[in-house]
């Protein structure tokens, strides 16, 4: 097959396989970059919920620390959110630089790369763990929301209870 290929047709899937490889990196680095957020997010309102603990009382005098974790939440779960959606953009295009590939180059072969990807998923799928995990928390998306979302409920119950 690559043999029978123009010096254009060449070029042009060298080019299409390389936004597609360029784009998968930018998602999985919005990736890292949502997880980094996420964990620095956890690691400063643990520090502050035990120097709010400190003493076994929530009182009036460390309101200002108490918002500053449902802060933190907020905060946490905006670049989450954002980061979700750079992830989304970024896997989104490279799916259609892959789906060009297959139609230009692979429709006449023995198999696709999407092919290829969705037989191996197929038995992950099936599995127990897989229908198990993705019954509770969906998508992990929906996971690093939820971690955000927890510090910002605790930041709020922190302050009612500083108030």
């Amino acid at each position: 097959m690559a043999e029978d290929l123009t010096d254009f047709a060449k070029a042009r899937k060298d080019l299409i396989w390389g936004m597609y490889t360029d784009t998968r990196t930018h998602a999985r680095h919005a990736e890292v970059l949502r997880s980094n957020v996420v964990n620095f997010m956890i690691v400063v309102a643990s520090v502050l919920v035990a120097v709010i603990a400190n003493d076994g009382t929530v009182g009036r005098s460390e309101l200002p620390l108490c918002v500053a974790v449902g802060l933190a939440g907020l905060l946490g779960l905006a670049f989450a959110a954002s980061y979700t959606e750079l992830f989304e953009r970024n896997r989104r295009r490279a799916l259609r630089f892959r789906d060009q590939l297959d139609q230009e180059f692979l429709k006449e072969g023995p198999v696709t790369i999407a092919a290829l990807l969705e037989q191996a998923d197929e038995h992950h799928q099936a599995g127990r763990l897989y229908r198990r995990t993705r019954r509770v928390i969906g998508t992990t998306q929906r996971f690093w929301y939820l971690l955000p979302t927890f510090v910002l409920v605790t930041g709020v119950l922190l302050t009612v209870a500083a108030v």
